[in-house]
């Protein structure tokens, strides 16, 4: 019996990792990590994206930044300093931001008129009053951007991918050992 033990263990620490890991892997959409067994979608086919220290985007379905740092549109009156949150329903999304004075911004998707490449409704962004972004703020699901947020998700997801191995490893082994000890008896 304490044979098995080994087995159950390493069997449930594995199923326990994998979990942990598809759980992480699914957080980890907001904060523009990839997502490898997610089915999340925004409206539009847009993506979240931290593309390096200090790049939060949104990009489309053809992999264009529609928005983020440095970004100005035809329809404001600024350039975006930092992204600090987005929210998103089923038909748009709304941005959080500042400016070069560091007042906080609003952004709101709407359709421009032309199709993409692949035939859906081209989108950009203007501005949104804060009167406004009161009465609808509670119709999104909101996403803050936080580095060490995203850093942590990255990071446990990473170390469930690691513990599932070598569960998976360890348990392998313990089989093979259990075989080879039955194939001699």
């Amino acid at each position: 019996m304490k044979k098995y033990i080994w087995i159950i263990l390493f069997s449930i620490s594995f199923i326990l990792c994998v979990l942990f890991y598809l759980k992480y892997d699914s957080k980890g959409y907001e904060y523009g990590l990839d997502c490898n067994f997610c089915n999340k979608k925004m409206p539009y086919n847009l993506k979240p994206h931290d593309g390096s220290q200090f790049s939060f985007t949104l990009k489309d379905e053809d992999d264009f930044e529609l928005v983020g740092i440095g970004f100005s549109y035809k329809q404001n009156s600024f350039k975006i300093k930092d992204f600090v949150a987005y929210g998103y329903n089923d038909t748009s999304v709304v941005v959080k931001c500042t400016d070069s004075l560091n007042n906080i911004k609003y952004l709101i998707s709407y359709e421009t008129g032309y199709k993409s490449k692949k035939g859906n409704p081209e989108i950009s962004f203007k501005d949104l009053s804060n009167r406004d972004f009161e009465r609808v703020k509670d119709k999104y699901k909101w996403f803050e951007v936080d580095k060490e947020k995203g850093y942590a998700i990255d990071r446990n997801k990473f170390l469930s991918m690691i513990g599932a191995l070598l569960s998976l490893s360890m348990l392998l082994i313990k089989l093979f050992k259990l075989r080879k000890a039955n194939a001699t008896h």
